[in-house]
């Protein structure tokens, strides 16, 4: 079980959501199936699956790291990157 930052990128725009999680394959199966389901928490999210398609999204680890410090490195990522399919 690997813990870390993670982004979905839209391949076709290049639009990014930024995430953490202390399980990134449950965390990648679970974004998946709830986006093509139509119900993840992200309606940003949601509606770019939608338009574009889910096929043409990839799951991608940024950063590996321990999980006392998953809130700080994504906080980081959040903070000096675009990422336009996150809420906040």
């Amino acid at each position: 079980m690997k813990s870390g930052i993670y982004k979905i990128e839209n391949q076709i725009t290049k639009d990014i959501y930024i995430g953490s999680s202390v399980n990134l394959n449950n965390r990648k199966s679970r974004h998946f199936k709830d986006l093509e389901n139509s119900k993840h928490h992200s309606i940003i999210l949601q509606r770019a699956v939608n338009k574009y398609k889910i096929e043409n999204f990839k799951f991608i680890v940024v950063e590996y790291c321990s999980v006392k410090d998953l809130l700080i490195r994504e906080q980081y990522y959040l903070d000096n990157t675009s990422c336009e399919l996150n809420l906040c």
